[in-house]
């Protein structure tokens, strides 16, 4: 006689997550934090020589605080996505975890490591049957947008450095004059040029370092699920240079800042109408108590 397996029994916590995620299905189906831009406009942060005169840790952290609350690039939501279980996770805002930043007297506490908050468009139900599936993907993601920057970086440099004349031939460089070199002229340029070059090939790739703490959810309208996250300060500046490009340099040097083209939220326009009804009407009770003044004066 066949041997017939009994079916497994249903987990209840699972049976449950599936259903709230079900319930929630519609609600979530036209996510806003990937085809808007967000309202807010960005802070006024350091200047860039302040910037620079800063340890690195130092640095990094208060430009992730100048960055807290700012708009996302485009590049970033598009780019920092997570799809899971079922389900697609968009990034909607990268925060520094202030908690875990206290200040004395101005003065950074934490240092050794930037602990960041990932706020992804989704419920805590959606990976409540798989959850170390959802950190797996998480951390492959940082990962693979970390090495991508890399490997962009690379690219350009290697562009600029060929834009600049920096791979001519050994004998295009030995055909330089003396009296350029010791003038300053294109052989001191060259020679710089292949100085930084090789330093920039030198330098070693610094381990993320990422550890994801927690996981909690956030938000009142529209919730959020958010990976409460440390990284490396290297690696944390690679993620400010994506997603907040008007507050980290690269290199030392502003990024030309691309203007977003997302609309904004359709909430935006409602309340500016409100608003617009508002003042209306104040105005207008305003102007009939100063016309009744004026009428029993005279």
């Amino acid at each position: 006689m066949a041997d017939v397996s009994t079916p497994a029994t249903p987990d209840p916590e699972v049976e449950a997550a599936t259903k709230a995620a079900l319930e929630h299905r519609d609600a979530y189906a036209a996510r806003v934090s990937t085809t808007t831009r967000n309202p807010h406009t960005a802070k006024k942060g350091r200047s860039l020589k302040e910037l620079m005169a800063m340890k690195p840790a130092e640095r990094v952290i208060t430009q992730w605080r100048t960055a807290f609350g700012c708009p996302l690039s485009d590049e970033a939501k598009a780019q920092f996505t997570i799809e899971c279980l079922g389900h697609k996770f968009s990034l909607a805002d990268v925060r520094l975890w202030l908690e875990k930043h206290p200040q004395r007297n101005g003065k950074e506490q934490t240092t050794e490591l930037v602990h960041l908050e990932f706020f992804f468009d989704g419920m805590l139900a959606e990976i409540k049957e798989d959850p170390s599936a959802f950190e797996k993907a998480f951390a492959n993601m940082i990962e693979s947008q970390l090495q991508e920057k890399r490997v962009s970086e690379f690219r350009n440099k290697l562009s600029a450095r060929k834009r600049t004349g920096g791979s001519r031939s050994a004998a295009e460089k030995t055909s330089v004059s003396a009296e350029e070199a010791e003038g300053g002229g294109s052989g001191s340029i060259v020679a710089e040029d292949d100085s930084e070059w090789r330093s920039y090939l030198k330098k070693p790739v610094q381990p993320t370092e990422l550890s994801l703490r927690s996981m909690r959810e956030a938000g009142c309208m529209l919730r959020f699920l958010v990976c409460q996250t440390s990284l490396s300060v290297s690696a944390s500046e690679e993620l400010g240079q994506v997603a907040f490009q008007e507050h980290f340099p690269i290199d030392g040097v502003e990024q030309e800042i691309k203007p977003s083209t997302k609309p904004l939220p359709t909430w935006v326009y409602w309340m500016g109408l409100f608003t617009t009804i508002f003042a209306l009407i104040s105005f207008y009770a305003f102007f009939q108590v100063f016309k009744a003044a004026l009428s029993s004066s005279a």
